[in-house]
This record gives C-alpha cells, structure tokens and sequence, in this order.
C-alpha cells in the first residue's frame, strides 16, 4: 500500500514575492518618467526649430524674388514698414507652416494655426545658434502661445532677415523678452547679399 504524503503542491508566488516584483516595477516607471519627458520636449523643441527655419528658407526665397516695396510685399502676403530708420524699411509678417504662407499680421492667421509653438518651459535641452549670439531658440521658455515671425530688410547694407517667435495669445511679446527695444532676443538671423 502506498502513503499519501501530506505535502502540498505549491503553485503561484506568495504575497511577498509579488509586493518585490511591484516595487521593482515601480522603480523602473519612476527611472524612465523623466527620461520620457525630456525626449518628448526635445521632440518639441526640434519642431519648432524646423518651423523657424522653414520660415527662414521661405523668407530667402521671397528676397530673392524681389521684395523691395510696400507693392512687392503686400504681394507676398506681408505687410511693410516704411520708417526707414537705422536698418531701411522692411517687410514682416506672421509664418503658417501647414501652407508655408506669410500672412501680414498675427491675427490674420487661420484659426488652426493662431499658436503652433510646441517647446515648453521644461528644456529638453535643444540648443541651435544661427546668426545670433544669444541663439536662435531658448529651451527655457514657453512657446505653446506663440507662432513664428519674419522680418525681411532688403534695403539693408547688407540685406538681413529675422526669424523669432511672438506669443499670440493674451500676449504680444517677443518669446524669451527683448535685447534691445524691438530687436528680440533669439532670433536666426540671416545675412543675404
């Protein structure tokens, strides 16, 4: 006759073996939350770097399609400040990047792209410098309100354009503040002749 044996099969984990697996877990999300959310900010940030300089290569183009004159402007969607100045005259406008249009004002901006800033207040630690000492973009600062902006001086020695970006909402400053009354602080600037 055979004995039966008292012993009985284990199957499963116990109770403290699945609390170890949970805190491992949950060591890992808190590890790898701030890693996540950087990259998602440096994700940002390079969309809105690629917007300035879509609007800079477009700005190029339109100089060298002859923007001279309050007409020439007006035809290209910008609008024109004739005060001459220190700098010359110059045409300005509001950059859409879903159609690569200027449009002369801010506000004349279709209502999906009244603010397309996507870089937050968190840095996800993008730097790009063109044409501008202090950079061309602050990782620092807020530009979920703001949209892209273009200043073409084509009757400059030499002839420059200015790409920045102006908060569009509840807030008509320049991102990241002035350097000098009406200059904004980062921009890319562009040397054309």
């Amino acid at each position: 006759m055979m004995k039966q044996s008292n012993k009985t099969e284990r199957s499963g984990f116990t109770l403290a073996e699945l609390l170890i697996v949970i805190a491992i877990i949950a060591v890992l999300v808190a590890i790898s939350i701030p890693i996540f959310t950087k990259n998602i900010e440096k994700a940002k940030e390079a969309y809105d770097i690629y917007t300035m300089r879509q609007a800079a290569s477009a700005a190029i183009d339109l100089y060298y399609a002859g923007i001279t004159d309050s007409a020439s402007a007006a035809a290209a969607g910008l609008s024109w400040s004739g005060d001459g100045g220190t700098t010359g005259n110059n045409a300005y406008g509001a950059y859409d990047p879903r159609s690569g249009k200027f449009y002369p004002s801010r506000d004349k901006l279709p209502a999906a792209v009244k603010t397309y800033g996507k870089g937050t207040n968190v840095d996800g630690g993008t730097t790009y410098i063109l044409g501008n000492s202090r950079g061309a973009y602050a990782p620092k600062e807020d530009y979920t309100n703001a949209v892209v902006m273009v200043s073409i001086y084509p009757n400059a020695k030499p002839a420059y354009a200015v790409v920045y970006w102006k908060n569009n909402k509840n807030n008509t400053s320049y991102v990241g503040g002035q350097h000098v009354q009406n200059v904004p602080k980062y921009s890319i600037k562009i040397n054309l002749d």
